[in-house]
């Protein structure tokens, strides 16, 4: 069902919560939170965080997206999303049978649009993901069901990206069915493709899930399983184990700071600062070793020491760590987009509200449909045009194209 996207989080964590029949401190007290913050975000008078709002939700017992407002439905009509996600709905129907009426082509051509789409997910251009997606879809099916060996286990590994690709839309869209659906599709294809890395690539996605479920014990539970995968080439310090690694400490650290647990976000943190500095540079995926190899580096250590000084309320410290953030000219757009959507939550707590938008507007340039569907750039508008004395024109044109209630 569709949410209301008239009233912002705060608003909905309030009407929620009457529902549930809890007084503020009630809630503040199940949530352990704030009392006097619940209250000024209820009220409108301080944004919500994604700490507090994974905090009410997972009190609740409900996903976030009760109270993020997602998905924007009439958003994706309107963006012409609709159409494709009911095809990539209906791909995901198929993934063991033969179907004679499927074509194939040959593996040069059906592994350049693999890359295609992955130079899609990097530039999170959800559109283009759910337009190639679902033919693609349905030939690597084919061909893994038909091909033996080594071909069937390839046809398995080009799956397993398409399906990380659309999950990627997936849950920025807050579409979490389609999330869970694409992870077991994911799963099937990665235990038959011959490859650990993919295997934790996957339990990295699923521990990433649990954000919107509130289920952050069961993610750090599957990150601590896909550390063991990699442990031996960590040891070895192979390449492809250290970007693997680096990645589940960065996203451990993040469960860390949404379970409130700072000693062991700083740990993870700095275990990932150290895998970081034994590969020495930065690692670009697929554009050096391969699609299946995740990228990391120096530049994904800093966005994220950033982040956890956010999510554990340090803004002011977010925003200088944040000034060190020094992307090579060519860094990915979906990673330079979530990192300037961060840096204008931190500008708009501290009240740098002109920063706030500067920064809003860089991670429009940078990636536009990231910046539009993602929940708190919304949140962040709403909050930056009550905050105004005089709302610029700028900011006006941002609420209208991004869809954010006023």
């Amino acid at each position: 069902m569709p949410q209301n996207t008239a009233v912002g989080t705060g608003a909905r964590i309030g009407a929620y919560r009457r529902l549930c029949r809890l007084t503020q401190s009630q809630l503040a007290n199940k949530a352990n939170i704030s009392y006097s913050l619940l209250v000024k975000v209820e009220q409108g008078r301080r944004p919500a965080s994604a700490s507090l709002t994974a905090a009410v939700a997972r009190a609740l017992g409900v996903p976030i997206t009760t109270f993020t407002g997602q998905p924007y439905i009439i958003d994706h009509a309107h963006d012409r999303l609709d159409g494709p996600l009911a095809d990539l709905r209906a791909s995901l129907e198929n993934w063991d049978l033969v179907l004679d009426e499927v074509p194939v082509r040959g593996a040069a051509e059906t592994g350049a649009d693999v890359r295609l789409l992955l130079d899609a997910r990097r530039a999170s251009n959800y559109a283009k993901i759910t337009t190639m997606a679902p033919p693609l879809i349905d030939e690597l099916v084919q061909i893994s069901q038909t091909a033996t060996g080594h071909a069937e286990e390839q046809a398995h590994r080009m799956l397993a990206h398409v399906y990380r690709s659309a999950y990627d839309v997936a849950y920025n869209l807050g579409l979490s069915d389609l999330v869970a659906l694409l992870l077991s599709r994911m799963d099937y294809s990665v235990s038959r493709g011959n490859d650990p890395y993919l295997m934790a690539l996957h339990h990295y996605m699923r521990a990433y899930a649990t954000f919107t479920t509130g289920r952050l014990e069961v993610g750090q539970a599957i990150i601590s399983r896909a550390l063991d995968i990699v442990e031996t080439g960590v040891r070895a310090e192979e390449v492809p184990a250290l970007c693997s690694a680096g990645n589940l400490r960065l996203r451990a650290a993040m469960l860390a700071c949404r379970l409130g647990d700072e000693d062991t976000a700083r740990g993870e943190l700095a275990e990932a600062r150290r895998l970081g500095d034994l590969l020495g540079r930065e690692v670009t995926g697929g554009r050096d070793y391969g699609p299946h190899i995740q990228s990391f580096g120096a530049t994904n250590v800093a966005i994220h020491a950033s982040a956890v000084e956010m999510e554990l309320g340090n803004h002011s410290r977010a925003l200088q760590l944040a000034k060190e953030v020094r992307p090579p000219a060519d860094y990915f757009p979906d990673r330079l987009g979530h990192f300037w959507i961060d840096t204008a939550r931190a500008q708009l707590s501290t009240g740098k509200t002109d920063a706030a938008l500067s920064s809003l507007l860089k991670a429009r340039s940078v990636a536009p449909q990231q910046a539009k569907y993602h929940p708190s750039v919304r949140e962040t508008v709403r909050d930056l045009v009550h905050a105004a004395r005089r709302t610029p024109d700028t900011l006006i044109g941002y609420a209208s194209w991004c869809g954010a209630a006023l």
